[in-house]
């Protein structure tokens, strides 16, 4: 009978932890934080309905200094132990030596901060990606916000440098 109890409260006590969640219509307990930090800064955003494993969002930025892009788009995937920040793809990108490609994305990573490019080989593209681990109660929704944040800025500066490297 104990034993029975005992395992009753322990799936009370588990519900419970994923209500908040649930309870909007999130799929990660992290997403209500980082909607409540979007709405604290004013931010225009969009859910999107294309994942099982967490919440997806997205937001468009004006961009500052490139007169190459209409806007920044970018995507946050909000997961159970993590958010991951993506900026806009580049793709078709030359191939052709890449040794030289390698070392112009790592001479772009070296001069930018928290993010990171990355080729990606299958799909001949190149993105930018960071990874915010997910901790309660310790300001999730505003490092999710600011990561987003730099991510479009970082764009933004370089953009020209990334789209010199497309064929």
């Amino acid at each position: 009978m104990k034993r029975k109890i005992s395992l009753f409260l322990v799936l009370v006590c588990a519900f419970w932890s994923c209500a908040g969640a649930l309870a909007d219509g999130f799929l990660s307990p992290g997403s209500s934080e980082v909607t409540a930090a979007f709405d604290a800064a004013g931010l225009k955003y969009s859910q999107l309905d294309i994942s099982n494993s967490g919440d997806v969002f997205r937001i468009s930025y004006a961009p500052a200094t490139s007169t190459q892009l209409d806007s920044i788009v970018v995507t946050i995937h909000v997961m159970e132990s993590s958010a991951t920040v993506l900026g806009p793809s580049i793709g078709d990108i030359d191939a052709s030596d890449m040794l030289s490609l390698y070392q112009a994305l790592e001479s772009l990573n070296d001069s930018v901060s928290f993010i990171r490019f990355i080729y990606d080989t299958t799909d001949n593209y190149i993105y930018s990606s960071v990874e915010i681990p997910y901790l309660e109660n310790a300001d999730f929704g505003e490092m999710v916000e600011r990561y987003a944040y730099i991510t479009a800025l970082v764009v933004d500066q370089h953009y020209s440098e990334l789209a010199a490297l497309k064929k």
